[in-house]
This record gives C-alpha cells, sequence and structure tokens, in this order.
C-alpha cells in the first residue's frame, strides 16, 4: 500500500500521422484548423498535465508512425516532451506496433525526462519524489513488424508497500486482470476509452486523443489519475480533441416550410454551441479553436423529401446554417444535410397499372429476393464497360503473378490494360452505378476464412438494398403520373421541377398501350 499521494495522466493512441477521415470535403475557412488538430490534441494533453502539475506521464504506445509523419512528427513529440521536462514532469512510454523504438532513427534524441519501455522484456522501473520511490512501473514496448512483447505480462509480481502500474499496448492477457499485483493498467491500441476491469485491478483503455469522424463521438482525450494515501485510485477521463461529430435527426412534415425547418436546425445548433461553451468554462479553457461538425439526417414525408433529395433545399438550408454557426467561437459547423430514403413507396403507387408501377414491383421484387442477380452493366456505356473489363483482367492477372503462375506474361498483360487512356472519372462513376463490387473471394488468390465471406456478403447486402431504395425514390419522383408534388413544393425554395414534356410523353405512351390492350 502506497504512503504517499500522487498523480498521473495516461494517454495513448495519438497516432499523429492520421489525418481526419470523417469529412469529404474541407471547408477552406477550416481547413488549417482541421489539419492540425492531431497536433492540437496533444498540445492540449501537455497543457492539462501542466496545469495539474502532474507527477508523470504514461504514455501506452500508437503515439506516430515517424516512416508517415517523417521528422515532423518525432520533432513535434521531442518539443512536447521538453514542455514537460520543463516543470520536472517524467514521461513513462510503452510503445505500440507503429511507434516502436526499433523504428525511431538514432538521430532524433529524446529528453532524459522520457523513459521508453525495452522491446522483448518487462522492465521495471520506479518514480521517485525527493529520494524516496512513490510509485512502481512495468511496461513493454512492441517489436518493429509487429514482434510481440515477451517476458510474462501475465505474471508479473507485486511489491510490498509500492503501488504498481502496469504499461502495455493490445489485448492484455486475462491472468494478468485477475492478480492483484498490477493496481492500474495504463492499456493503448483502442481509438475508443473503456474501462475493461475495476476489480482486482483498474485496467484502462485510454482511447485516442483525437475524434476524426463520425463514429467517434463523445469526449476523446486522456484520463487523470489520482492515487490516494491509501491506495484508492480515482481515473478521470478529460476531453483533449478539438473537434466534436455529432449526428442531428429532424423530422419534416409534408406542410412544413423551408423556414420552419430552418429555424428548428437553428435551435439545434444553439443548443449544441450553448454546451460547447460551458464545457469550454468548466474545463477553464476558451471554446476558441474548438470544432462541432453536425451532420443531419432528415426523416421528411412528401414534398420535402424530394426537394431536399434531387432539388436545391438542402443546399440552401446548408448555405444559410453556415453563415449562422460556422464562424463564431466554437464554430458549429453542418457537414450535409441529407434526408433518409423512405423504405417504401406509397403503397397505392405498387397497385396501379403504370410505368411507375411496374418499375416499382420490380424493385420490390429485388428487395425481397437478395440472392436474385441484378445486370445492370448492360445499361453502361461503352467505355466504362471496357474499363470494367481491364479492371478485371489486371486483378485475375495480379492473382497469376503472386502465385509465380507466368509472372512476365501477366506483367505484360497488366501494362497493356493500364495504357488505355480512360477518362479519370470512370472509377467513381461505377462506384455509384454498381451494386455488385469488382472484388470477390478470390481476389488475394487464397481461400478466406467464413468470417470474412460473411462480412464481405453483408456489406453487399448492404449496397444494394441502399442502392435499390434510392431508385424507388428516384423513380416516384421521374415517373410520377401527376403533378401534385410539384405543386405541393412551390412554396419550398429549391424545390425539384417537374419536366412536364416528359410526362406528357409518358402520359400519351400510356394511354397507346391502355388502347391497344382493349382492342387486342
Amino acid at each position: 500500500m502506497t504512503s504517499q499521494a500522487f498523480r498521473f495522466i495516461h494517454a495513448s493512441d495519438f497516432r499523429l500521422e492520421l489525418p481526419v477521415d470523417g469529412l469529404s470535403e474541407c471547408p477552406e475557412r477550416l481547413e488549417s484548423a482541421i489539419l492540425d488538430a492531431p497536433r492540437v490534441a496533444v498540445e492540449r494533453l501537455v497543457a492539462t498535465a501542466l496545469k495539474e502539475k502532474v507527477d508523470f506521464v504514461v504514455l501506452s504506445g500508437d503515439l506516430l508512425s515517424p516512416r508517415e509523419t517523417g521528422p515532423w512528427g518525432l520533432l513535434f513529440l521531442i518539443e512536447q516532451f521538453e514542455r514537460l521536462a520543463s516543470e520536472k514532469i517524467a514521461v513513462y512510454w510503452a510503445a505500440g506496433k507503429n511507434d516502436s523504438p526499433d523504428v525511431v532513427p538514432a538521430a532524433f534524441r529524446f529528453p532524459e525526462n522520457v523513459r521508453i519501455f525495452p522491446v522483448g522484456t518487462v522492465e521495471e522501473t520506479f518514480f521517485v519524489r525527493e529520494g524516496v520511490p512513490v510509485a512502481r512501473l512495468l511496461g513493454t514496448s512492441w517489436g518493429k513488424a509487429g514482434v510481440a512483447p515477451r517476458g510474462g505480462v501475465e505474471s508479473v509480481e507485486g511489491a510490498d508497500d509500492l503501488y504498481t502500474i502496469g504499461v502495455f499496448n493490445g489485448q492484455l492477457p486475462n491472468e494478468a486482470l485477475k492478480s492483484d499485483a498490477v493496481r492500474y493498467w495504463a492499456l493503448g491500441g483502442s481509438r475508443v476509452r473503456e474501462t475493461i476491469s475495476r476489480s482486482p485491478s483498474l485496467a484502462v483503455y485510454a482511447g485516442s486523443t483525437l475524434a476524426r469522424n463520425f463514429e467517434e463521438t463523445g469526449d476523446f482525450g486522456a484520463t487523470l489519475v489520482e492515487v490516494a494515501e491509501s491506495g484508492r485510485t480515482t481515473a478521470t477521463p478529460f476531453r483533449t480533441s478539438p473537434l466534436r461529430w455529432s449526428t442531428e435527426t429532424l423530422v419534416v412534415k409534408s406542410e412544413e416550410t423551408e423556414e420552419a425547418i430552418l429555424n428548428e436546425a437553428r435551435s439545434r445548433l444553439k443548443a449544441i454551441q450553448e454546451k460547447a461553451i460551458e464545457e469550454a468554462a468548466f474545463a477553464g479553457r476558451s471554446p476558441e479553436g474548438d470544432i462541432w461538425l453536425v451532420a443531419w439526417r432528415v426523416d421528411a414525408e412528401e414534398p420535402a423529401f424530394q426537394a431536399l433529395r434531387y432539388g436545391t433545399l438542402a443546399q440552401a438550408l446548408l448555405r444559410d446554417l453556415r453563415a449562422d454557426f460556422g464562424k463564431t467561437a466554437p464554430v458549429v459547423y453542418s457537414v450535409d444535410f441529407i434526408p433518409t430514403v423512405p423504405e417504401n413507396a406509397p403503397e397505392e403507387l405498387f397497385e396501379r397499372q403504370t410505368i411507375l408501377g411496374d418499375y416499382l414491383r420490380m424493385l420490390r421484387y429485388y428487395l425481397e429476393n437478395p440472392g436474385e442477380k441484378i445486370d445492370v452493366e448492360g445499361f453502361f456505356s461503352e467505355e466504362l464497360r471496357d474499363w470494367i473489363a481491364c479492371e478485371r483482367a489486371k486483378r485475375a492477372l495480379e492473382n497469376r503473378r503472386r502465385n509465380d503462375d507466368e509472372p512476365d506474361v501477366a506483367e505484360a498483360l497488366r501494362v497493356a490494360a493500364e495504357a488505355k487512356d480512360f477518362r479519370p472519372e470512370l472509377p467513381t462513376l461505377f462506384d455509384l452505378l454498381a451494386l455488385d463490387s469488382l472484388d470477390s473471394t478470390e481476389d488475394d488468390g487464397e481461400q478466406s476464412d467464413d468470417a470474412a465471406d460473411g462480412e464481405r456478403e453483408r456489406i453487399r447486402a448492404a449496397r444494394r438494398r441502399k442502392a435499390l431504395l434510392e431508385a424507388s425514390a428516384l423513380g416516384v419522383d421521374l415517373l410520377s403520373e401527376n403533378e401534385t408534388v410539384a405543386s405541393i413544393v412551390g412554396g419550398l425554395k429549391g424545390a425539384p421541377k417537374k419536366n412536364r414534356d416528359v410526362l406528357a410523353e409518358l402520359r400519351n405512351l400510356q394511354k397507346n398501350i391502355e388502347g391497344k390492350e382493349s382492342l387486342s
């Protein structure tokens, strides 16, 4: 049992080499802040350590990949470690697969306050205050190329009177969690913060210091650990990420106007902004530099669905919301405004003996029969079909080359296939149109396991269903036999305009068909 209280910060997974990946496009005025977000998160971590006057910092790996960041990544880390050294704050670092000591060039020297645990064995070190050992730390690092640590992490022994901290990157063996030799396990290797054990030891994955996409919601940051003289441990998470991600859902009724939709969205963003300001004040810092990214998902009835999906209403709403909340502190930036594609068109449309009715019944058949192949390549342009054929040939030849099956011939054919000058947008066009991927279970030339096959099939089924639902909604918009939708949405700015000539031709065609059927 410890006789002295102490405090430390546990952090991991800076992943300085990874950019923000939750945006399809980056707004120009926020570009610099978003690109700098990985570094800002680490700077906030260090600032908290200095402000809280902690005794030391524990880092459990995956801080960066030196090969991918280049020199700036290591130089940035050294600068942050020197800030801690100026206040005599020690750093204990157990590296993961990406930041192994083996891949750090010898030219980069870390300050003396940094202790990196060795590769291949569990090492013991002590935090000493005024000549007296206060805490015992045990740690090990991964080797280059993902060589797993050895040395019995699961069987470490405790010390008689010292609080013991285990530092490790990866999945901890169950035997280690069952022992009370280590009081706190500082774990890394997971992007999400998680407490995996509370007794007999507290085991915590610190999570990433930065939220990078809409799947990473919550307070991404680090953990402040306080150990009392009795040995009681309190772990308090705190946020370092300057980016926050939120998905907001709106329900839009058929009678709602554009102004009503805009006012509801403004009210939601105002609440988010006020919450962010309160959080910053509670943490004793300015909200300057924080960016809250919001994706709107709209359950819209007709006619608003058509206006949002195929008209310019979504762009008009985004323009107003970005103007109102995109330049203040903190920034609350609306990324997109996407209506949810309805699961079904109105049932009455399926029952009609019309082109639209035939079309919807065909789509329903494919939705209810997911194993039925949909052949859409016959409708592709000749150039797109040629590109698909070349891609399939290249993949087959790559498999042959990996299997040493006529590698010279395969390489020559691959180069020949690439020589054709296709338009650069064809791959994107294929992604938009295709219901099935070019990939197959034989892509890698090896038999894949059942789990991988199942996951691929799940993804294909989800893509197929999404495309069919989108086709249904688009068909209702293009093949509607009356102008009810167009007349109702007249009050909505950006509503899609019906092509009346096309509608007239469709009606005439339908009448001709019905006339011929009656004569026969």
